[in-house]
């Protein structure tokens, strides 16, 4: 069965949604294909932050900003890791983005806009986000997308996902190829597709091929990589999957299950750490409580298997505050130990060790150096701070934790236009592409920049949709 339609959207979340409803506004006849039974993607999973320069909030407070501002800054953070061309379209688009969401009723909360939270900080307070987290940002487009599908304007197609990719002759992109969760084969042909189809930390063989870092991932699905993996089938170019940065840190709910994964809370600006972190060898190697969480993933994403063990005794477990897990703060952790592998006591320091497969005299050396260093009120080796009291009382407790995976590193490159690139540099006729499909990394670098990935996301998209309108009512006239 075939469809046609000025324009086809293959997703419907960050960057889906805002490129449906720009375009659909515009009078373009938009066909948007989801592979989940909802729409709003990683909008579920999204802390919702925003980052944006030359706002009216900001305006509102006296906050002096501008986009260049917000675009040297971002780069800062990134160690120079953006891409100059889309690092300045995303900055320069930021503020009508969330102006957008605000005229749709997006309540910020009242403790931003922030220069940062956990990780390295702005120079300038542009950092913002709704009480709900991403639901806040979902509960305000999801009406006005409702509205377009309800009108007809977007023929909305759930449970239905992209197979591939529909070429003419000379290599253009016309439309899509689609099957239903049914198994009814589909063909929507389109002059413009739009892939919004999020990332690939969800599809473990397509990680392990273009990425060198194993995968704990906490994230959408959905997101499978079918977009890289059907733009990739006609000539695409898919880079910066080799760049990587590990959230610091969780374990797996599921051993063996690489998309089970789940965090601690373990960023010294919620929670100062009580335990010491030791690699596969028993030692110590970074200092726990050092203010930067990137410090922190740097060291882990350079441990083999982005593993680590923390280890704690019977006083800290008693006195320390509870090391949440994230969404499920306040869970007890006990009934874990010695049933899942992550998880293990024992009575001796020595005996712990081997639970991990650590040398046992190091563990116990790194153990008595902490407590001297406790006893001194000074640690020589990392120049911790923080020592709160000696780890000496039995039952030992150590956790396995491992880096986690939250957003894809790599993806499809695109020009100015969001026009997907081929490996010779050209741009695909007819392919765009906007959200996490095209790279984490491409807008944040090997770091984690504040709200340099939803909002991109939402105002490539918004762009998307609006050159699609803009196209069709040039040829109109």
């Amino acid at each position: 069965m075939k469809q046609h339609c000025d324009l086809i959207v293959v997703g419907a979340g960050s960057a889906g949604l805002p490129a449906a409803i720009f375009a659909a506004q515009g009078g373009a006849r938009v066909l948007q294909i989801e592979a989940d039974s909802r729409v709003g993607g990683t909008l579920y999973w999204s802390s919702g932050q925003i980052s944006a320069a030359g706002t009216r909030q900001q305006a509102a407070l006296g906050i002096e900003d501008s986009a260049e501002e917000h675009y040297q800054d971002a780069q800062r953070i990134a160690h120079g890791g953006i891409d100059p061309v889309l690092g300045r379209l995303a900055t320069g688009n930021a503020a009508e983005t969330l102006h957008w969401l605000m005229d749709l009723g997006l309540q910020l909360a009242p403790e931003t806009p922030v220069a940062g939270m956990v990780h390295e900080p702005y120079a300038t307070r542009r950092y913002v986000w709704g009480s709900e987290q991403g639901i806040s940002i979902l509960k305000v487009i999801e009406p006005a997308h409702r509205e377009l599908v309800a009108s007809g304007a977007i023929d909305l197609r759930l449970q239905t996902r992209m197979t591939g990719l529909l070429t003419s002759k000379s290599g253009a992109v016309i439309g899509v190829r689609a099957e239903t969760t049914a198994g009814q084969a589909l063909e929507f042909h389109a002059p413009r597709v739009a892939l919004t189809t999020g990332g690939y930390a969800a599809n473990p063989e397509l990680w392990n091929e273009v990425t060198p870092w194993p995968l704990h991932s906490h994230c959408n699905p959905y997101s499978r990589g079918e977009g890289i993996i059907a733009a990739r089938e006609i000539g695409a170019m898919v880079d910066h999957t080799d760049r990587f940065l590990c959230t610091f840190a969780g374990f797996l709910t599921e051993p063996g299950n690489p998309l089970s994964a789940w965090f601690f809370s373990l960023a010294p600006a919620y929670r100062a750490p009580w335990e010491i972190y030791v690699d596969g060898q028993g030692k110590r190697f970074l200092r726990e409580d050092h203010p930067s969480i990137h410090y922190s993933e740097s060291a882990l994403l350079n441990q083999p298997g982005m593993r680590m063990v923390m280890v704690f005794d019977e006083g800290i477990r008693q006195n320390a505050p509870e090391m949440g897990v994230l969404n499920k703060q306040g869970r007890d952790l006990r009934p874990d130990f010695n049933t899942h592998p992550a998880f293990q006591k024992a009575d001796s320091i020595e005996e712990l060790a081997g639970r991990f497969d650590i040398p046992p005299a190091n563990l116990a050396a790194a153990a008595q150096r902490y407590n001297d260093a406790v006893d001194n009120r000074n640690d020589p080796e990392f120049n911790r701070l923080f020592l709160p009291r000696r780890i000496e009382k039995p039952p030992f407790y150590g956790i396995e934790a491992v880096g986690v995976t939250v957003i894809s590193p790599g993806g499809l490159n695109v020009n100015q236009h969001l026009q997907v690139l081929g490996k010779s540099g050209a741009p695909i006729s007819g392919l765009y592409a906007a959200g996490e499909i095209l790279g984490f990394t491409r807008l944040s670098g090997a770091a984690f920049v504040g709200g340099m990935s939803l909002m991109p996301a939402m105002s490539f998209g918004r762009l998307i949709g609006q050159q699609a309108a803009a196209q069709l009512q040039a040829r109109a006239a």
